[in-house]
């Protein structure tokens, strides 16, 4: 839990958006049928927070576990259309993927013409199945690994080939693209990839934050995944601040050209993808933090 707050502060300071990061973890009682008391009582307690904790969807919170947080709290935000929602935070966080999957390519190829390219998409759930049309529609050749059934008759019936997830890993394309459950990349993993770039949505794609070195060892591209990832807190963000839908997305299509500032970077440098990335993040937060010195009161400026 640490590391996923973590990754949603250097995300948001990466992307230039002005939260913070935090997670709440849900225990589910095993057996529990009626969601209702459980999620009232956490929109209670994410009210007592008095604004400084904003909540949304995440893995396991469904559009009627939001309903009823929003019941007892107004700090919410990526809520479903029936509870007044300007954008589907998972369709914008699915398109800046895409926009840095295609920064890494230019980055990598000299183009970000990805037709003909193979890529992997691995999870076909909102942000995977969006993704993977986005990458048909560019011309790539794209194969899917799902591991639920329901999910795998999805892409098929969206024309999708199926390939087997525990084999994914090895199976030699171009792009390798998370879009479900991190970590996935760690000492044991990093040498089964065959693949010249990884770019996906999956939060918290390494085990640490040097796994990546692993992978520049062996000449692959890694995307950090919170700095392509950040367009659901773009989309999150505008809701809440009740900006239009068109800012986001011009918010979003700017991680093209900040993933390549930072590759270009990490070359000079000689760092990993991912060590750029948190300088980068961690720069912004410092130079923030310094006009916290600097306030009004009584209409007058003090230091």
């Amino acid at each position: 839990m640490t590391r996923l707050s973590q990754s949603m502060t250097l995300k948001a300071a990466a992307g230039g958006v002005n939260f913070g990061g935090g997670y709440i973890l849900v225990l589910e009682q095993e057996g529990m049928i009626k969601k209702e008391p459980m999620f009232r009582a956490l929109g209670r307690f994410i009210e007592s927070f008095h604004g400084r904790f904003i909540a949304g969807e995440d893995i396991g919170i469904t559009d009627e576990s939001i309903e009823y947080m929003a019941m007892e709290t107004k700090h919410l935000a990526g809520l479903p259309f029936c509870c007044g929602s300007i954008a589907k935070h998972s369709r914008m966080c699915a398109y800046g993927t895409f926009m840095g999957l295609l920064a890494a390519a230019k980055s990598r190829w000299g183009s970000d013409d990805i037709s003909e390219k193979k890529v992997i998409v691995q999870g076909y759930g909102r942000i995977g199945s969006s993704m993977a049309s986005m990458l048909k529609e560019r011309g790539a050749h794209v194969l899917v690994a799902e591991i639920l059934p329901e999910k795998q008759q999805q892409a098929r019936d969206n024309g999708f080939e199926l390939i087997d997830p525990g084999k994914a890993f090895m199976e030699k394309c171009d792009i390798f693209c998370p879009c479900a459950v991190g970590p996935i990349i760690d000492a044991g993993t990093a040498g089964l990839f065959q693949c010249e770039i990884i770019a996906g949505s999956a939060n918290s794609q390494l085990s640490n934050d040097d796994d990546d070195i692993l992978l520049k060892k062996r000449n692959i591209l890694y995307a950090p995944d919170f700095v392509i990832n950040v367009g659901g807190i773009n989309a999150i963000s505008g809701e809440y601040f009740g900006h239009p839908d068109e800012k986001a997305r011009i918010n979003t299509e700017t991680i093209y050209e900040r993933l390549l500032e930072i590759l270009t970077y990490a070359d000079k440098h000689d760092l990993s993808t991912n060590q750029a990335a948190i300088r980068y993040a961690e720069e912004r937060i410092q130079i923030i933090k310094k006009i916290k010195g600097t306030y009004v009161r009584k209409g007058i400026m003090q230091k």
